[in-house]
């Protein structure tokens, strides 16, 4: 027998679907806007100085923007996980 709740979709009415994906997706698109960024200024930096290795505040900046992608995918994958109907 079918419940009226359980059309409902679990994402409208969860506590922690916003806090965790939407959250996420934002600090996923700020590590990938980072990168791209710092991609873009290297680019025109390298045109300039023909070469050579980044210094290594854009290297730690590079390694920034990874983590920060990083966490914001596993952590918008946590936070689908936690929706009471999503699972493995």
């Amino acid at each position: 027998m079918w419940r009226e709740e359980d059309f409902a979709m679990p994402i409208a009415h969860s506590s922690t679907f916003p806090p965790n994906v939407i959250a996420a997706f934002l600090l996923t698109l700020l590590g990938a806007v980072l990168a791209l960024a710092l991609t873009v200024c290297w680019s025109w930096a390298e045109d300039r100085a023909h070469g050579g290795p980044p210094p290594p505040a854009i290297r730690k900046l590079f390694a920034a923007a990874f983590v920060l992608f990083a966490i914001g995918i596993f952590w918008q994958l946590i936070g689908y996980l936690r929706v009471d109907r999503a699972g493995w």
